[in-house]
């Protein structure tokens, strides 16, 4: 978590930040973002759900020149992660399962019907598929015909 302290320390240079009272500022990112540094909060959200600060805190913190890391939560200390595995961390047995019959799971293929009429002959092209014209060798047109197909007078 420092990781992402230091990057957004370095990365948002560029924001410039309003103080509107000792404790709430707007950060003039795209788009401007409240921040309120007692509450905790920041109009993205982003504070509020992870509970970190986020880059608009993070700016408002270092033009202020406050101390960041009074605004982390305990819970990303390295103090609460080392109590969180200073016990034994037991394995979860496996549970006990039926064994697997491949004839109760199978899926049969779908039930397709011939749709009525003549099949066509010529297939339809895909969309953005680019047909290739040709040149007939009896009119000597260009098109999707040749000799065979042609349909011209001579």
């Amino acid at each position: 978590m420092d990781k992402t302290l230091v990057v957004a320390y370095n990365d948002n240079r560029a924001w410039c930040v309003s103080q509107a009272n000792d404790d709430v500022y707007e950060v003039h990112s795209h788009p401007s973002m409240l921040v309120d540094v007692i509450k905790r909060t920041c109009s993205c959200f982003q504070w509020q759900i992870n509970e970190f600060p986020c880059s608009h805190a993070v700016v408002a913190f270092r033009n202020n020149r406050r101390n960041i890391y009074d605004s982390i939560d305990s819970t990303f200390s390295i103090d609460t992660f080392q109590a969180i595995y200073s016990e034994t961390i037991y394995p979860i047995p496996t549970v006990e399962r039926s064994m697997f019959n491949p004839a109760e799971y199978l899926i049969a293929p779908p039930t397709s019907k011939r749709p009525p009429g003549r099949p066509k002959r010529k297939r339809i092209s895909s969309k953005g598929e680019v047909v290739q014209r040709i040149r007939c060798g009896r009119c000597k047109k260009l098109g999707n015909h040749n000799r065979k197909t042609c349909k011209e007078p001579l």
